[in-house]
């Protein structure tokens, strides 16, 4: 028995029980099937060790706009804030405001040139949505810590030059289907690998022509990491509106625990990232088709004498003891037919 916990090492136990889940989850007899059974252990695993405020799901995301993304494995959301709109109760078919999205995944068996596009149009499809963020007279948008009510914890910031009000995008599997780089040139040989997964990710990157809408980070349960760095790689690319996209390199490295790299950036985005109030009165706009005809209405606590001598549509006052309570109304009262 050991005399202190280590949360580190708890970590990275995990990281090693989801490659054991993965080779589990073959043993399904469909696709489908598979990517389901190796998707719910990586959302129970988030939902265990992340803050109690970040809620796990799956589903869409859309914004005030009429914008929706495609199906997501991995949607991590506001608990307590964020509405969630499920139809049916179906993982499938559930609906997440942007405005209260922390972060988004893609969960892969394995990975190659298809399955690395397929996660970079998911993401996409999520980071292009628009953002319901406040804005001041200066143009800067105000946002707020996850999870914080209110305006005491308003925060301004300039979405062009800064990532920090962003979606997390993030691609997790268990190992890449080719090979991640071309080996050392000194011991090439006849059977070094025509094409890399670090060229297709290139590609993509290309093909988007857009840092904001890429991936933030890759996850290899077997090591591997792909992360953009800056030039001299000696700190994270911040990919920004005001300019499309710049030279960076996108870093392969290994990890020890790689599992736990990933929730120390979903963490990182949890505690220095911004969200925004979630506008419910776009998201519930409910607008009458017709005018409503109504023809009569109750009129309480006005003595009956009173109410005969009421017109329709005519305002009067009710006389009250409590004054704060006096008001003009105009009734709905019965109409002569």
């Amino acid at each position: 028995m050991k005399s202190n916990f280590d949360p580190a090492n708890f970590v990275r136990r995990i990281g090693d029980d989801l490659v054991r889940a993965f080779e589990n989850a073959r043993e399904a007899t469909t696709p489908e099937l598979v990517g389901d059974a190796i998707e719910q252990p990586i959302r129970d695993r988030l939902e265990q060790i992340l803050p109690r405020g970040i809620g796990v799901g799956a589903g869409c995301v859309i914004d005030t706009k009429g914008g929706t993304s495609r199906q997501i494995d991995v949607v991590l959301y506001e608990r307590g804030l964020c509405p969630v709109f499920c139809v049916n109760n179906s993982p499938e078919t559930t609906y997440y405001p942007i405005e209260g999205v922390l972060a988004v995944g893609e969960i892969k068996s394995t990975i190659g040139k298809r399955e690395l596009a397929d996660a970079f149009e998911k993401i996409r499809s999520v980071k292009e949505l628009y953002r319901a963020y406040t804005t001041m007279e200066n143009g800067a948008y105000v946002g707020r810590r996850y999870g914080d009510h209110g305006s005491v914890s308003a925060h301004a910031f300039d979405r062009d030059n800064t990532n920090k009000g962003d979606v997390f995008g993030f691609v997790l599997a268990e190992k890449s289907r080719m090979a991640v780089t071309l080996p050392d040139p000194s011991k090439t040989h006849k059977s070094a690998p025509k094409t890399t997964l670090l060229e297709h990710y290139v590609d993509n990157v290309a093909r988007l022509n857009d840092d904001v809408l890429c991936p933030d980070l890759v996850v290899f349960l077997d090591g591997t990491l792909l992360t953009a760095q800056t030039i001299k790689g000696s700190e994270p690319y911040t990919p920004t509106r005001s300019r499309s996209v710049l030279p960076h390199v996108i870093l392969p490295w290994r990890a020890d625990s790689p599992f736990g790299e990933l929730i120390r950036e979903i963490w990182k985005r949890h505690q220095a990232g911004l969200t925004a109030q979630i506008p419910l009165e776009y998201y519930l706009d409910f607008k009458a088709k017709m005018e409503p005809k109504l023809t009569w209405a109750a009129i309480a606590n006005v003595p009956r004498p009173e109410q005969l001598r009421l017109k329709p549509g005519g305002p009067f006052n009710v006389e009250t003891p409590t004054d704060h309570l006096r008001n003009e109304l105009t009734p709905l009262i019965r109409k002569k037919m």
